[in-house]
């Protein structure tokens, strides 16, 4: 059987705990312009990111194989078009997303002997939208949302035999087995709290 989610057991019945959301920081710099109520602007940002996914699969053994892909720190260029009303700005934002995305496996089967490989850096895109509140002539507050999607190919999982014997499944023939998750995109909403200074 299959679970979204990390293993909670060796068995289905057991179940899977669901992922979890987490909370990141960042830092960003940028420029504006503004023509009668039209904004618009760029922007480079960078930051921690508590993001991750997890599969489960489910053998007969009984065992579990659980694949985790997480996010360990992404970063942004955006441009942004918005409308502003009076001290209130609406804006739309989009561009490209460059993260390290991180591939973890873990099992509950202790015979075979598993090697992973698949951590890297990809690039992807983030868009969205937001409001920005002017507080004083240089000092603003918002929240912003955002859709990060990233095309990234999990760990790829190599089994050979271990302590298991030669009629053991993964090493029937003589040969190994290979598996990774079917699902490439990689992708999650954030919503932030944002705060700019403006010179």
């Amino acid at each position: 059987g299959f679970c979204n989610g990390a293993a909670i057991g060796n068995n289905p019945n057991a179940g899977c705990r669901n992922d979890r959301d987490g909370i990141s920081y960042g830092g960003r710099i940028g420029f504006d312009l503004q023509k009668g109520p039209l904004v618009f602007g760029a922007l480079a940002e960078f930051g921690d990111n508590r993001v991750s996914d997890s599969v489960t699969a489910f053998s007969t053994t009984p065992a579990s194989y659980t694949l985790t892909r997480s996010v360990s720190w992404e970063g942004g260029l955006r441009g942004r078009v918005g409308f502003a009303a009076r001290n209130t700005l609406f804006y739309g934002t989009g561009g490209a997303g460059y993260a390290r995305i991180r591939s973890d496996f873990a099992t509950t089967n202790t015979a075979n002997a598993f090697a992973v490989t698949g951590t890297r850096n990809k690039w992807g895109v983030q868009y969205g939208g937001g409001i920005e509140q002017k507080i004083s002539r240089n000092f603003s507050i918002g929240l912003e949302y955002l859709y990060h999607d990233y095309d990234a190919p999990d760990a790829r999982v190599t089994v050979t035999q271990g302590t298991a014997p030669a009629t053991n499944p993964f090493v029937l023939g003589g040969t190994t087995t290979t598996f990774a998750r079917s699902d490439n995109r990689f992708n999650w909403h954030s919503v932030r709290l944002t705060a700019a200074f403006r010179f």
